[in-house]
């Protein structure tokens, strides 16, 4: 970590620490930290522009912002859900034998948030908190066709202009097929011999959460175990989301998509 970079960090801290809802002044801040006023306020112009410190314009002391804040929920959301989430992975890896993974959206990437690993001594591993594309594989495919058309439209144009996705009209293809069915299925999507199957998780609002799923190799997902494995998966994400307050019946859930191939059309 840079020197700087620390030290803008120890400044955060100290008014986390230190500061009560009044605030600290530059002056507090130098005898917390050590360090010049200068420096100091240097720091806190930056951190007012990002949201992460505000000023008060009578004491002119300086607190928490609001960005720290969302920031902050972010993080909670993220426990919380990883917390109703792990309780039905260990189901379905108990049910399937397959290991079971818990994805996330982050910008155009999907993220693993969970793992439960399956018996199997062979297995097609996948890393949490590993970043990829949201056009490949089955736990991300689960999470892109079920956004918005706007999110999906914006993606395609932004991969395709990085030269990350060839193939758009295939990718509108499969969207199409993944929210006929309510689930993706990949087979070698980019791990060799992987095969991953994921459904979406929907919370309370109606929106797609999470996407939770399986991923193994190709040799035990065999035709006929095939359906057992996808009703499995879509049992497991049905369960979370009712965990998450979705109701089907209160919620519009897809039913504010619009079709396909209105996407291109934006």
């Amino acid at each position: 970590m840079s020197n700087t970079l620390r030290k803008g960090l120890i400044v955060l801290q100290a008014i986390s620490e230190h500061g009560s809802e009044n605030g600290l002044s530059i002056r507090e801040l130098f005898h917390l930290t050590g360090f010049p006023p200068s420096t100091i306020h240097r720091f806190l112009q930056t951190f007012k522009d990002f949201g992460m410190v505000e000023q008060d314009p009578e004491t002119r002391n300086y607190r928490l912002g609001p960005q720290l804040l969302k920031m902050g929920l972010q993080v909670r959301g993220m426990l919380d859900l990883r917390k109703e989430a792990l309780p039905v992975l260990k189901e379905l890896t108990l049910r399937t034998s397959e290991d079971s993974y818990l994805t996330v959206v982050q910008g155009n990437m999907g993220v693993f948030l969970e793992r439960v690993e399956g018996p199997y001594p062979v297995k097609v591993m996948e890393l949490v908190g590993k970043e990829v594309p949201l056009h490949r594989g089955a736990a991300r495919k689960a999470l892109l066709a079920f956004m918005d058309n706007d999110f999906i439209h914006l993606y395609i144009k932004e991969m395709v202009g990085q030269q990350e996705l060839l193939h758009p009209e295939m990718l509108l293809e499969e969207i199409k097929k993944i929210r006929q069915q309510g689930y993706a299925i990949t087979y070698g999507d980019y791990l060799d011999h992987g095969v991953g199957i994921a459904a979406p998780v929907y919370d309370f609002s109606g929106s797609v959460r999470a996407s939770i799923g399986i991923i193994g190799i190709e040799s035990r997902f065999t035709e006929e175990r095939l359906p057992v494995l996808i009703r499995e998966v879509k049992h497991a994400a049905e369960t979370l989301s009712r965990k998450l307050g979705y109701n089907r019946a209160r919620s519009s859930g897809t039913a504010g998509l619009n079709s396909v191939e209105e996407i291109c059309e934006l």
